[in-house]
């Protein structure tokens, strides 16, 4: 068995520190989104240590949350394994099969003694029918927003975090409509939408699309071994080996109000960013960090060329 020691950040892993402290003096938590297939070199593991470290350490209380009817004990058991591997001080199991059993008032109490909440990667369709809305789902945002809570998905557990979440999709097809199955998420993220995976199985495409037909959201693409720590409303920092993409607007034009299904999109003046381990993003200026913490400035706006009429006036 393998431990892995707390220590010096690696791979793009942020400085400890406290959580970011708003909303009038109340503790908001911080979220830990995690694109999938994480920590695959044992002795290298860096994105769950990071998830037991803002959670408390050895003094973590972690609530595993899995959806999938088929394999949820399974998925809590092996993430349960994985988090007393690194000592934390109790994992509890919540294999949510149907919505009576996110309510139920033993998982309830156990909230309120966890220090983070984690959701496997299952059906983000069957998720949502269990937890959206439900007490479970209103508590963890609430805690989340003041209590210090940390809350943390890897794979469709991550997509269902945003506001708006990608249910499915063709990893091969194109911008259009009938590429991408949208629906609602949690909103523990708010204003964002999650997809991940996301270079290992081609997934701009679904991306871009979510975003041409939700343009006020943040777009967030996260490949396989890396998450985003995000302290909500402030910035984001990217941990791990791969890449994050974030899109952003304010667009110029989007077709997809009126486009059909089958019909390719159009989506003009979208901003790309890709960040590495260790870069992040203001949240509040929308502008990439640096790994050194600074801020990239914007490009100069290029200057307007005069028009015919006018210059053959100059003339």
């Amino acid at each position: 068995m393998t431990i892995t020691r707390f220590g010096r950040p690696r791979n793009g892993e942020p400085e400890r520190g406290a959580v970011s402290k708003s909303n009038g003096g109340r503790q908001a938590g911080r979220l830990l989104v995690m694109g999938g297939a994480e920590d695959p070199d044992e002795s290298e593991k860096i994105i769950f240590p990071r998830l037991v470290e803002l959670a408390g350490g050895r003094k973590a209380r972690i609530v595993v949350c899995a959806s999938s009817a088929e394999d949820c004990g399974e998925k809590a058991g092996v993430y349960g394994d994985l988090l007393r591997e690194l000592r934390v001080a109790e994992v509890i199991p919540a294999r949510l099969a149907d919505r009576r059993e996110a309510d139920a008032p033993e998982l309830l109490e156990a909230l309120e003694r966890a220090t983070a909440v984690f959701f496997a990667g299952t059906d983000p369709l069957r998720l949502t029918d269990c937890v959206g809305g439900s007490g479970f789902c209103e508590r963890v945002r609430e805690r989340l927003a003041g209590e210090g809570l940390v809350v943390s998905g890897t794979s469709a557990g991550a997509s269902a975090l945003g506001e708006t979440m990608i249910t499915g999709g063709r990893d091969e097809g194109t911008v259009r409509g009938a590429d991408v199955s949208l629906a609602t998420g949690l909103g523990c993220w708010a204003n964002t939408v999650v997809d991940t995976h996301l270079n290992q199985r081609g997934r701009l495409n679904r991306l871009l699309t979510a975003f041409a037909e939700n343009p006020r959201l943040l777009a967030i693409g996260i490949d396989e071994n890396t998450a985003v720590e995000v302290e909500p409303g402030r910035r984001l920092t990217v941990i791990g080996d791969g890449a994050v993409i974030v899109l952003a607007g304010p667009v110029s034009h989007t077709s997809a109000p009126g486009a059909g299904d089958d019909e390719a999109l159009a989506l003009s003046d979208v901003r790309l960013h890709v960040l590495a381990g260790g870069y992040g993003y203001d949240l509040r200026n929308g502008r990439p960090v640096l790994r050194g913490g600074d801020m990239v400035d914007g490009p100069e706006p290029a200057a307007k060329k005069p028009s015919r009429k006018h210059a053959l006036q100059a003339a």
